[in-house]
């Protein structure tokens, strides 16, 4: 079952995943327990989501964040999205490449017409412009690497006060020390209790 942005699931349910999660990072399944979180929405990695900004890596972070949000749930998560997409976009004009932007703005940018009618307009004239920094809103815009870290300031704020993170940014802790123990050193004779609990046998 996947529960993903929006849904709840059982005090059992989370402390299972809390279990498992801590297992794949003490055994360094970090691309596995990221999985894990942006499928069950469990807990949302700042770190692991800034990593992927400042590295420009702006399809994976968003793949990741719409495990916990989508654009139309609140005004942060829009500001978030849009955020995202509109580096992207800038960061395909300054590499000159037209069609990336032009790929971006249609497919990408235009979701966001909705909020605001002049947006498709404006990113438009950007693409036609020899030098997008030419236009009033862009002059100080400077190394696409400084850039990010002005984005990912930005989005801290949105997350922080963003609803749909709330309950989600502290890591998860399990109460089912036996099952972790477990799962860590296979330690069946540690764990009596479990041994009782888990059996092929017939009779209970």
């Amino acid at each position: 079952m996947s529960f993903g942005a929006g849904l709840t699931m059982s005090p059992v349910h989370k402390d299972l995943l809390s279990t498992i999660l801590q297992f794949l990072k003490y055994e360094n399944l970090q691309d596995t327990a990221h999985a894990l979180e942006r499928e069950t929405g469990i807990f949302f990695d700042a770190k692991h989501f800034e990593i992927m900004v400042l590295g420009g890596k702006f399809d994976e972070a968003e793949k990741y964040l719409s495990g916990f949000t989508n654009m139309h749930d609140n005004l942060d998560s829009t500001k978030i999205f849009f955020e995202l997409r509109k580096q992207k976009f800038l960061e395909a004009l300054d590499r000159k490449d037209r069609p990336k932007a032009l790929d971006v703005l249609t497919k990408e940018l235009q979701d966001f017409s909705r909020y605001n009618e002049r947006l498709f307009r404006d990113a438009t004239l950007l693409l036609t412009m020899d030098d997008f920094r030419k236009h009033g809103t862009l002059r100080s815009y400077g190394d696409p690497k400084i850039e990010r870290i002005h984005v990912m300031n930005a989005l801290k704020t949105f997350i922080s006060d963003n609803p749909a993170f709330k309950g989600k940014m502290d890591p998860p802790t399990s109460r089912n020390a036996s099952l972790l123990r477990l799962l860590v050193r296979g330690d069946l004779d540690g764990s009596t209790s479990m041994t009782r609990d888990v059996t092929f046998s017939g009779r209970s």
